[in-house]
């Protein structure tokens, strides 16, 4: 698996950002040099990882340095990535972009219409690639993943695959708009989510699809401790108390590396939202 990021030289605040999500303040600006400073401090935390500059078009594109909406990795197939649908029109501006991002890395694209959907940040492998849990309600629909379903069976099934079985649950809170910010999938089977982003109904349905062990549910206050990357014997997450940081080692038995995300958060955004995985 490879892993990419976009430098934030495309990272800004603007007004007509209000309201996209809870944690934009159209009032309050990014501190341009202290989120290079940050986006360094993220980039040195990964054992690989590469970094992208799409060039000066800040003004355009706001939010590219979230680059887990730019597209879905397709595991079991051979580099092949499902391109987004973006539900807001200055992120639809991204797609040219990104997609000579992944012209320049040899990967087979494939558009997704019909509905919203925002990539890897709406939806969580396990299985191999053989099951999805897909988040919706603040940005993909219901709707999205009815037409995702009858996609993979014809994109897996013209490589004679197997398509993935999909569970599709309703995000409950606002502060959970995309289902990275509300679930870390953290083993090829196991997972954490918030107690806040799912219904107890929901809950109960993503324990039944991966296992009543190995779903571990928290209740804390801080919403962006699941904006969270695992990257062999660490937990890669943005600063976290004490306790909380004991909590997640002791449920994933990985190390916690803190990564001061404070300036990419006044969008929305932290350690999950910056980074994309590409299935090799």
């Amino acid at each position: 698996m490879r892993r990419i990021c976009i430098e934030p030289t495309t990272f800004s605040l603007h007004d007509f950002q209000t309201e996209q999500n809870t944690y934009i303040d159209g009032h309050h600006h990014v501190n341009m040099k202290v989120a290079s400073k940050q986006h360094k401090q993220l980039r040195n935390a990964f054992s690989d990882i590469i970094s992208y500059n799409v060039g000066n078009v800040k003004d355009m594109l706001p939010d590219l340095v979230f680059v887990a909406n730019a597209g879905l990795s397709l595991p079991r197939l051979s580099r092949t990535i499902l391109l987004p649908s973006m539900k807001y029109q200055q992120r639809q501006n991204e797609l040219p972009y990104l997609m000579e991002i992944f012209a320049d890395m040899g990967l087979t694209m494939i558009p997704f219409k019909g509905a919203p959907f925002e990539g890897q940040a709406e939806l969580k492998w396990f299985h191999g690639g053989m099951k999805a849990i897909c988040g919706y309600g603040f940005r993909s629909t219901r709707h999205t993943f009815r037409l995702m379903e009858k996609l993979f069976a014809d994109i897996y099934g013209a490589h004679g695959m197997k398509a993935p079985e999909l569970l599709v649950v309703p995000l409950e809170s606002e502060d959970y708009y995309h289902l990275d910010v509300a679930m870390l999938e953290f083993d090829d089977s196991k997972c954490i989510v918030h107690k806040r982003a799912f219904s107890p109904a929901s809950i109960k349905s993503i324990r039944k699809f991966l296992g009543e062990s190995n779903v571990h549910v928290i209740d804390v206050s801080d919403s962006f401790c699941l904006n969270a990357v695992i990257d062999g014997d660490s937990l890669i997450c943005h600063t976290v108390t004490k306790e909380l940081k004991t909590i997640l080692e002791d449920i994933t038995g990985k190390h916690v590396k803190q990564v001061d995300t404070s300036e990419f958060e006044k969008s929305g955004g932290s350690v999950r939202c910056m980074t994309l995985d590409i299935f090799e």
